[in-house]
């Protein structure tokens, strides 16, 4: 792997690190024999998870990326990274088999617009936040649900994936926001410059059997279609 390389993913998975500390660039040390490599973030109450995964040919290493409290271990066995999976997430209702492939409605709205209205969700009546949404989207319906889980949230995620190709790199950018309710998984462009957004209804099962997936299958988006 090249400077350039180096420099591609350590500005795609760490954005916030203007410079790299210890553990990011022994992550990007790392990621030269890696096939696939994530940034997963998730807060759910307590749990709270800032991690690296690195899928190399015969393992999956799991990284802390704080230099503060450093940690690493690596899993060799599919069902292992499968639990992993789902334990990253909090999740405990595991899929056995791959999600049925049903009609799965999908909302699409400028990022930037639904950025603004994420930040003032917990602030804003309801109706404002549903009637707002609808406005961007065109559909009332799932505009109204997925103002719901924005505005009473209890579960925020977020997925950087990264997969080697024959030249290059490619990326992949999603998000997670959950309730009591469900939640919707939403996908967005890698490059800043393409301000897009796609949500879609997504339990949280069914994102964790998604990134299983991609870990053992690339290159697979992680997607619950």
């Amino acid at each position: 792997m090249n400077n350039n390389d180096k420099v591609y993913l350590a500005r795609f998975l760490f954005p916030e690190a203007t410079t790299p500390g210890k553990e990011i660039s022994g992550l990007l040390q790392m990621a030269v024999t890696a096939e696939r490599i994530c940034r997963l973030k998730y807060c759910e109450g307590e749990h709270k998870q800032d991690l690296c995964l690195q899928v190399h040919k015969e393992r999956t290493i799991i990284s802390s990326i704080d230099d503060e409290d450093s940690f690493g271990y690596e899993l060799t066995e599919p069902g292992k990274v499968k639990r992993a999976c789902y334990y990253l997430f909090n999740c405990v209702d595991q899929m056995e088999t791959e999600p049925g492939c049903t009609e799965v409605p999908a909302i699409q709205m400028s990022k930037s617009r639904f950025d603004e209205l994420k930040a003032k969700a917990a602030t804003t009546n309801l109706y404002f936040l549903a009637e707002s949404l609808t406005a961007e989207t065109g559909d009332l319906v799932y505009s109204a649900q997925l103002a719901r889980v924005l505005k009473y949230r209890t579960a925020d995620g977020e997925l950087r994936l990264c997969s080697r190709g024959t030249d290059s790199w490619t990326s992949q950018h999603a998000s997670y926001i959950g309730d009591a309710s469900g939640g919707w998984l939403l996908r967005m462009s890698s490059e800043s410059a393409e301000d897009w957004i796609i949500a879609v209804p997504a339990s949280k099962a069914e994102v964790c059997y998604a990134l299983y997936e991609w870990m053992l299958n690339a290159p697979q988006a992680a997607n619950p279609e």
